[in-house]
């Protein structure tokens, strides 16, 4: 596994503060834009990991799975249903930037939440059937 460049965490971590500075300067379009940046992020890490090793190999392994090939393949096709989402997620993520304050804060603070929790719950017990049954 890659280990992030010097810096990349220390970035990410002061991310937050520039966008609450932002809003403070009232620029409320970067503020709003604060979801689509992490949403990015995700999204590119999800991805630029399928010509690696899939991110959810990589957390499988992380939590001690022993994987044979077929598992492997399983975890590159759930990193490509993740990938798919995230792409998703995000054009309506961005979408959202522009229509009412409202809208964006019911997709950012919650909806989004709930459909990134269905899909994880979705796999999890779609998972857990082929696995046992």
């Amino acid at each position: 596994m890659r280990v992030p460049r010097r810096g990349t965490f220390l970035r990410i971590a002061l991310m937050p503060l520039v966008v609450w500075a932002l809003y403070a300067l009232k620029a409320n379009v970067w503020f709003r834009l604060y979801p689509a940046i992490m949403v990015s992020l995700a999204l590119a890490s999800f991805a630029v990991s399928l010509w690696r090793t899939p991110l959810v190999e990589v957390f499988a392994r992380g939590m001690g799975e022993s994987l044979d090939e077929r598992g492997v393949e399983y975890c590159r096709r759930v990193t490509v249903v993740w990938t798919v989402f995230l792409a998703l997620h995000l054009a309506v993520t961005l979408a959202t930037v522009f229509a009412s304050r409202e809208v964006w804060a019911v997709y950012n603070g919650c909806l989004a939440y709930v459909l990134m929790g269905a899909l994880f719950a979705g796999e999890w017990l779609y998972r857990r059937r082929i696995r046992h049954g």
